[in-house]
């Protein structure tokens, strides 16, 4: 990513990142999301996922919102997401 900085400013690179989540419809950005946060530090995931269940939340859908991306992590994953967005974690009875 920093071989980017050396070619363009932020300005730029925000408008090519706003482009990009522009020309994805719902269904590409959720499965863009569940790939993407495996991989992210815990607090960027707990701050992304927060983000998308604020906007899923006008809608009734933010339960809906952090089942549907979250589903992709490992259980220790899920509970410190659940613990930094400070919602309890439901598990499935069995």
């Amino acid at each position: 990513m920093s071989a980017l900085w050396q070619y363009a400013g932020a300005e730029e690179l925000g408008a090519v990142m706003a482009a990009f989540r522009a020309s994805r419809t719902p269904e590409e950005a959720l499965t863009d999301l569940r790939g993407m946060l495996p991989a992210l530090p815990p607090a960027p995931r707990v701050a992304i996922v927060r983000d998308v269940m604020a906007a899923a939340a006008p809608h009734g859908q933010a339960d809906r919102a952090l089942a549907a991306v979250s589903g992709t992590l490992g259980p220790d994953q899920r509970h410190r997401l659940h613990e930094g967005l400070g919602v309890p974690e439901v598990r499935a009875a069995g």
